[in-house]
């Protein structure tokens, strides 16, 4: 999970579309969601610049995905590059290539989830946090002006801050409770994600504050889950593509009776492993107990698709037209 182990902008606007593409569209068939949603993170638009200018993953890499079935999009960004100033308007040209995601992906009645991609921070300023200049309040006029662009399509979902670190759990609850409540505010009733600390793992949710914390974290509407995130590498981070033997049967176990207990979900928003055959079966035992457990886990985004690193074995991204392993097995899991 740490920031070093993971890392194009499309023309034109497609806002109209964004904002109220029917689930009930004729593409609706492409997909089929049933009790758990599972797809893939667009990655892209969270990277630095890259020969001096950032990208949104292309439709043509969504399209790819969607072809094949998959049924949720997890979109990572910057914060600062959708809105340059804190509390100013949010960037039309900035947001014209998330539109055209949101509205090529609902359109086939996908869900597309947008993740603040910034780590519990802006300008190295903890959200939240007693003395920051980043207020909890400058955080949820972000959401809010992102839900009043998005309100009126019901598959936009909002995952409110990826991976939040090295910052007390309550500088945490301050500010992903004040974005639900301007999400809420400005009239988008779809699912939101909370996050808790230390980079929100699953594996370590009941070891860290995440267990008791995080039940106070509130959403009006109560519709929401919880953003957990898994890698099967030593250490949890991603920074391996080798799987520990046996961790994909239980590193969810600890999580979920918190979350029975507690009766509450998750959203595992990233996980992934290489395409060796051990590994691959880690990953195979993942998805079982996940799919196994659907009261407790809507969904999961595999990390990850969008075209900036497919050559790299651990991405889902097809190499010279081959599908990776790891893509073939998650498609097996889309019955369900």
């Amino acid at each position: 999970m740490a920031i070093q182990t993971r890392r194009s902008f499309i023309q034109g606007s497609a806002l109209s579309l964004a904002l109220a593409t029917p689930a009930g569209s004729a593409l609706a068939s492409v997909v089929k969601p049933r009790g758990f949603r599972l797809g893939v993170n667009l990655a892209g638009a969270e990277f630095k610049d890259i020969g001096g200018r950032w990208h949104w993953p292309s439709l043509d890499n969504l399209g790819y995905y969607l072809a094949k079935g998959f049924n949720v999009y997890r979109v990572p960004f910057k914060w600062r590059r959708l809105q340059p100033d804190l509390q100013g308007p949010l960037d039309d040209a900035a947001l014209a290539g998330l539109d055209q995601i949101v509205s090529t992906a609902t359109a086939a009645g996908a869900v597309v989830l947008l993740d603040a991609h910034d780590y519990g921070r802006r300008n190295d300023q903890v959200i939240g946090d007693v003395g920051s200049t980043v207020t909890a309040e400058i955080f949820a006029d972000f959401w809010g002006r992102m839900a009043t662009r998005y309100k009126a399509n019901g598959l936009v979902w909002y995952n409110l801050m990826n991976e939040p670190h090295d910052q007390n759990a309550e500088s945490n609850i301050r500010a992903q409770n004040a974005a639900c409540a301007a999400i809420r505010a400005a009239g988008a009733r779809s699912k939101v994600l909370f996050s808790g600390t230390a980079w929100t793992g699953a594996h370590s949710w009941l070891t860290t504050a995440n267990a008791v914390a995080t039940l106070q974290m509130v959403d009006p509407l109560n519709n929401f889950a919880f953003d957990a995130h898994q890698y099967l590498d030593r250490g949890y981070g991603g920074g391996s593509l080798e799987a520990i033997p046996g961790v994909g049967a239980r590193v969810l176990q600890a999580i979920t009776g918190w979350a029975r207990q507690n009766h509450k979900q998750i959203f595992i928003g990233e996980f992934a492993s290489g395409p060796t055959p051990p590994s691959l079966k880690e990953l195979d035992d993942l998805l079982n107990f996940m799919v196994t457990h659907k009261d407790v886990f809507i969904g999961a985004t595999y990390f990850a698709g969008g075209g900036t690193w497919g050559k790299r074995m651990g991405s889902a991204d097809p190499v010279d037209g081959v599908d990776k392993p790891q893509t073939l097995l998650m498609q097996r899991y889309l019955k369900y």
